[in-house]
């Protein structure tokens, strides 16, 4: 979409982008991530609660779950060792299916459209 291409041109945006989707292959390389996660067969997943939360808390979350679905990314039921693993780290208040998996890996994919969208939500809010 045009958007995209606009926000991508903006100063330096590109190469912070390049260097954020860096930064995830490292975590996924060195199985370390600063967020709350849960490891699944040498995968590392984050409950979908940091993407809507933490990293985007200003985008609706049927704005998340759109692309989500775009992208056919499944979210996968946490167990109740995981539930409660995670309920322990600092995610007590969250609700079961905000506690729904993410594979890690598929973060690199939906970001710059999850950015897209939050760039058009924030133009959107600017001009009334």
């Amino acid at each position: 979409p045009k958007g995209k291409e606009i926000w991508l041109a903006f100063q330096d945006v590109a190469v912070l982008l390049s260097k954020l989707l860096s930064q995830l292959e490292t975590f996924m390389f060195t199985r370390k991530c600063p967020f709350p996660h849960v490891v699944r067969a040498g995968a590392i997943f984050i409950p979908i609660h940091v993407v809507k939360e933490k990293l985007f808390p200003k985008l609706p979350g049927a704005s998340v779950d759109q692309v989500l679905q775009e992208h056919k990314v499944e979210l996968r039921p946490t167990t109740l060792s995981e539930e409660k693993l995670l309920r322990d780290l600092e995610l007590k208040s969250c609700t079961s299916r905000m506690l729904k998996l993410l594979a890690l890996k598929q973060l690199p994919d939906i970001y710059p459209d999850l950015l897209n969208l939050l760039w058009h939500h924030s133009i959107r809010q600017q001009l009334g």
